[in-house]
């Protein structure tokens, strides 16, 4: 069975989570410490969805995303360039 285009786009979004995760989450707890998740999303309108039983929210790929844009400056500018400050801003904003 052939797959559809909506697979295609859930896997592509799948795979850019399990590859940004691991670093965005080293980054800003380097910066921030153990809480960095509670400093990251304090200014942040909507609650993030939080995993049942688990001690870490739901990361999906458009909250990584957000993420890194809104700690641009403070976390990430230093170690990405503007390449990929540009490919952030068109996933994010797509």
């Amino acid at each position: 069975m052939a797959i559809s285009n909506y697979d295609r786009v859930g896997k592509a979004l799948e795979l850019l989570r399990d590859g940004l995760k691991p670093f965005v989450a080293r980054e800003l707890e380097a910066r921030y410490g153990k809480a960095w998740i509670t400093t990251v999303t304090q200014s942040w309108q909507n609650d993030l969805t939080w995993k049942k039983g688990a001690g870490e929210p739901n990361l999906d790929a458009a909250v990584l995303l957000h993420m890194l844009w809104d700690q641009w400056n403070a976390v990430f500018k230093e170690i990405l360039g503007p390449a990929e400050r540009s490919l952030v801003s068109e996933l994010s904003h797509t």
